[in-house]
């Protein structure tokens, strides 16, 4: 009798799941952000990457700026990105600068990532 809500409901589930780049679930992959002043924020790991952002797990519950930078360990690649949403640990970004090999990058501050252990001043 109620069949019409029903497709309704599962219409309005399909174009909320619908994306604009198909995502792509990546399996431990470390990664560390740091504030566009190169301030280190924390060590994270990828969940998920697509053509238009990152879903990141953070590794500690830390305050994230609006804008940030991503360093992927994996492929040595650095993005800088938009918050565009946090649920606890999780947090969805979308590319500003999409990712580009670290060695393209003159600023110091954003090299540094490479490093082993960046957070440690030294």
């Amino acid at each position: 009798m109620f069949s019409f809500l029903n497709a309704k409901k599962e219409s309005l589930a399909r174009a909320i799941q619908r994306r604009l780049y198909p995502r792509q679930r990546t399996r431990l992959r470390p990664a560390k952000l740091a504030s566009l002043d190169n301030e280190f924020i924390c060590e994270c790991t990828i969940r998920d990457i697509s053509d238009g952002g990152i879903r990141l797990v953070l590794n500690e519950d830390t305050d994230l700026p609006e804008e940030f930078y991503v360093f992927d360990a994996v492929p040595k690649t650095v993005a800088e990105v938009q918050l565009r949403w946090r649920d606890g640990l999780t947090a969805g970004v979308t590319y500003l600068v999409p990712p580009a090999n670290i060695r393209h990058f003159s600023n110091t501050g954003v090299r540094k990532l490479a490093q082993k252990l960046y957070a440690l001043d030294g």
